[in-house]
């Protein structure tokens, strides 16, 4: 800071102290009891003021005179421009302030030819500048001259502010609004794939059954089938959320295949892998592919790190039997390692190591959830000798850890149960506005000996219902016109029985409003894509009750009503 107040005062004023200072020197020599210094001593407050006012703002300050003579710099500014604050006291004239701080912003050039010219036409600015050096931060600038009363120019003022936090935060609230963009787009996909995915492995099935010569072929097709399906309900799980689809699965089948995955990569980054995998290691109840892209995420990670530090490395992954109840899975790596003040906020969302546009930061705050989720957890610690070992436990299996029935590619057909009838005739109505789809359930129940009606309209469906006697009804949940909803109320609503003989095919489980109708109704539903002996099975257990409940149906049954009129059959 040179000079304060005025470019000719010639009074220096370097910060709030030194003028405190000098106002108390001023008192102590008996200025304020001379007449004659009366206007002195009103000065010096109001430099004092002013002074202590400027070094106690949160802002960058710089002022100058109209031909660019620096007044003053506060220190705030030269903690923000990552320079002491004696350099900047040094500089005489606002040009050497640009000289000596552009270079440090992106399109330096472009930075002080815009900033002199600001200057020079003496009007009110507002900008944001993009430092690089020391370290990287965006800057808020408004600049404006400096009037007196009658609106003269008298000197020239520059505020800057830190917003480096502020937009790191609207970074964040942009990627999250992205991901829920991205979410809903992928729920669309998904839901796409599903009617597709029904019929193919549908389809897939039957013909594995009549053509025998060709069971490896069509075994190919499932297993690919399955794995599309699998993926197609995770986008559903990552755009909705909910409860994953677990199974009894093999840690060390899942580390294989993850493996085998980025094995091609690997090599060509000169990244060995070490496996040392337990081969008694018990099962685990899981999702696997979320535990697949749980340990993806480590492996990329690892990757990423040892391709920072050096041109080669090693990966080790390991399983082994912590205790009676648990099984875990490390993955280790022999990169940087994690710095110990990082290590608490490794698995914060958005949070990284990496280099600006290397990560989201998301990587591993989507593993922690994966294993939370799972009833697992997560750790990690530095690996001796360098790098990181990362630790995923997770719950032993169990037969009381499965709650419902698994559908396994590949098993054999389900056995019919001892001492049930064989199916009676029954009359089942499909409402599917798609087409494979509903071509897909009736090939397959009239294999089953049962007699099946076919709509692909829903209100003609509803009216079919209405007009004739079903002894089941599968219904679409999404359907133009009027869907499963709709469907399910206009027969409740005519005191139907039918209402109470119905299964729904959906293909997304876990959108909020779905769920709520599925447990609010009780009724049971396939989700879709879903496999033939499913289907059969649902078709089953429902045509079971209803034989059950025979004798005991609601009064009016077989009748229909249709407009308050009865059609009898």
């Amino acid at each position: 800071m040179r000079y304060f107040a005025s470019n000719r005062s010639q009074i220096p004023a370097q910060s709030g102290a030194e003028f405190s200072e000098r106002a108390d020197r001023a008192d102590q020599d008996g200025w304020a009891a001379r007449p004659d210094s009366r206007q002195s001593e009103s000065k010096w407050q109001t430099e004092a003021v002013l002074a202590t006012l400027v070094d106690s703002v949160n802002c960058g300050i710089l002022l100058a005179g109209t031909s660019g003579d620096l007044w003053t710099v506060n220190d705030r500014l030269a903690e923000i421009l990552g320079h002491a604050p004696e350099q900047l006291r040094e500089l005489i004239h606002l040009d050497d302030v640009v000289s000596s701080v552009s270079p440090q912003f992106a399109n330096s050039d472009r930075v002080a030819a815009r900033w002199r010219q600001r200057f020079q036409n003496g009007e009110a600015a507002w900008d944001e500048l993009e430092m690089l050096t020391p370290e990287r931060r965006v800057l808020e600038r408004y600049a404006r001259p400096v009037l007196d009363q009658y609106k003269q120019a008298r000197g020239w003022l520059e505020i800057y502010r830190d917003i480096s936090g502020q937009r790191h935060i609207e970074s964040r609230l942009f990627h999250s609004e992205r991901l829920a963009a991205l979410g809903q787009m992928l729920s669309g996909v998904a839901h796409e794939l599903t009617n597709p995915l029904t019929s193919v492995l549908g389809y897939a099935q039957l013909v594995r059954r009549r053509a025998k010569e060709c069971e490896k072929e069509t075994r190919h097709i499932l297993e690919e089938a399955e794995r599309a399906r699998r993926i197609a309900r995770n986008l559903l799980l990552f755009a909705r959320g909910g409860m994953s689809e677990r199974m009894r699965v093999s840690l060390n089948e899942i580390v294989e295949r993850t493996v085998a995955i980025r094995a091609y990569e690997l090599r060509l980054a000169n990244i060995s892998v070490e496996l040392d995998l337990d081969g008694r290691l018990p099962e685990t109840v899981a999702d696997p592919v979320q535990i697949q892209q749980a340990l993806l995420n480590l492996m990329l990670n690892a990757e990423q790190a040892i391709r920072q530090a050096r041109g080669n490395g090693h990966i080790w992954i390991r399983t082994r039997q912590l205790s009676a109840s648990r099984v875990a899975m490390e993955v280790a790596d022999d990169g940087p390692g994690v710095a110990p003040e990082a290590v608490l906020h490794i698995f914060d969302p958005f949070f990284t190591t990496k280099p600006a546009g290397m990560g989201t930061g998301l990587g591993l705050s989507i593993l922690y959830g994966i294993v939370r989720q799972h009833g697992g957890e997560v750790s990690v610690e530095t690996r001796p000798g360098g790098g990181a070992v990362f630790t995923i436990e997770l719950p032993k299996w169990s037969p009381e850890a499965m709650t419902e029935k698994l559908y396994v590619m590949g098993a054999e057909e389900t056995p019919a149960r001892a001492g049930s009838p064989t199916p009676r005739k029954a009359r089942i109505l499909v409402v599917e506005d798609e087409p494979t789809v509903l071509q897909l359930i009736a090939d397959v129940l009239r294999e089953e000996g049962y007699r099946v009606d076919t709509v692909a309209d829903s209100l003609q469906g509803l009216e079919l219902a209405r007009v004739h006697r079903y002894d089941l009804l599968i219904c679409d949940l999404r359907m133009p016109h009027l869907d499963g909803r709709g469907f399910y109320s206009e027969l409740a609503r005519e005191q139907d029985p039918l209402q109470h003989r119905l299964i729904f095919v959906t293909g997304d489980t876990l959108a909020p409003k779905t769920v709520e109708f599925l447990r609010s109704c009780g009724l049971p539903y396939l989700a879709k894509p879903f496999l033939v002996e499913e289907l059969k099975d649902v078709v089953a257990r429902s045509l079971e009750k209803t034989d059950g409940a025979e004798g005991e149906e609601p009064e009016g049954y077989p009748f229909h009503r249709r407009h308050g009129e009865r059609y009898e059959h």
